[in-house]
């Protein structure tokens, strides 16, 4: 139940769906609240729509490699050395670990993510998105299905390929009402 509740967690604060607001110096897209890629990096050049579009194409490739319960394509959207912190539960570090969380997990559970971006930063090959996430877990076997929201934040990476990928990440149940 510990791994369940783990892989739950860690999962559950990567993907996004949401609506956009307009906010002053900020660019806005329909999947975030506010984007902000108005940065000069070292070479003169500057983030691009092109880096937020790739970024949601990122998290539209982990949803549906979770839903599918897909646990190559998994951790192939995470950097090498990637790390998450799950609240109540012990670090997951590197792919392995995350491996070795995600394919029992999804030997026995469906698993549905969404996410409502609330902030992307992007600076360089960094950026950082903030936002509250909603796992639902259905058991393959029959059962109850869970649902959990929680906040999440992510700091993802562009590698050397020019592929965003995640590289932590940090999520934390709202207090009980």
């Amino acid at each position: 139940m510990k791994l369940i509740r783990i892989v739950c967690i860690v999962c559950s604060w990567l993907i996004a769906v949401a609506s956009a607001t307009e906010e002053s110096g900020a660019q806005a897209d329909s999947r975030c609240a506010s984007i902000d890629v108005a940065n000069i990096l070292a070479d003169g050049s500057s983030a691009s729509d092109k880096d937020v579009q790739d970024i949601f194409i990122l998290l539209d490739e982990w949803r549906q490699a979770v839903l599918d319960g897909n646990t190559e394509a998994v951790t192939s959207l995470v950097t090498e050395d990637a790390e998450f912190w799950s609240h109540g539960a012990q670090p997951l570090v590197g792919r392995a670990a995350l491996a070795e969380a995600f394919a029992p997990f999804f030997e026995n559970f469906i698993f549905l993510q969404d996410y409502e971006c609330q902030e992307l930063i992007v600076r360089g090959d960094r950026a950082f998105m903030r936002g509250l996430e909603r796992n639902k877990r259905t058991p393959r076997a029959g059962g109850e299905v869970v649902i959990v929201q929680q906040r999440a934040f992510s700091v993802l990476h562009r590698s050397a390929d020019g592929q965003w990928r995640f590289a932590r990440g940090m999520t934390n149940l709202p207090p009980e009402e």
